[in-house]
């Protein structure tokens, strides 16, 4: 599902997520269960740094947790984006393991960190 972030009547963002496939749960390294990705940002500059994203992230989790049954949540920022990994691990997700390569950014490939948070 994708949805565009809206505070106080601004759009300031976007957010989806989604039910792993089996495809990717293997590159990530999952045998079962049921695991959701998301992605999201904050585009307007002026909404960072007010909590925010971390509203976001924990009412997103929630979401997935209680209404759609996930066992797990998972991200895979790339690693330069010290912000949102501050702001996920903020929120109870920790790092699994460093995807080498695995983003295409800005015409270059990146590497990212793969991080989750389990149910409860």
């Amino acid at each position: 599902m994708k949805c565009i972030i809206k505070y106080k009547g601004n759009s300031i963002g976007y957010i989806q997520f989604y039910e792993l496939d089996q495809a990717t749960k293997k590159v990530y390294g999952y045998e079962t269960g049921r695991i959701f990705g998301t992605d999201q940002f904050i585009g307007e500059v002026d909404y960072w740094n007010r909590g925010i994203g971390t509203l976001l992230i924990n009412s997103i989790t929630d979401f997935l947790f209680t209404q759609m049954n996930a066992d797990k949540v998972v991200m895979d920022p790339q690693v330069w984006n010290l912000r949102a990994i501050k702001c996920y691990e903020k929120c109870g997700f920790s790092k699994v393991k460093l995807l080498p390569k695995h983003e295409l950014h800005e015409g270059e490939f990146r590497d990212c960190w793969l991080i989750e948070k389990g149910v409860g």
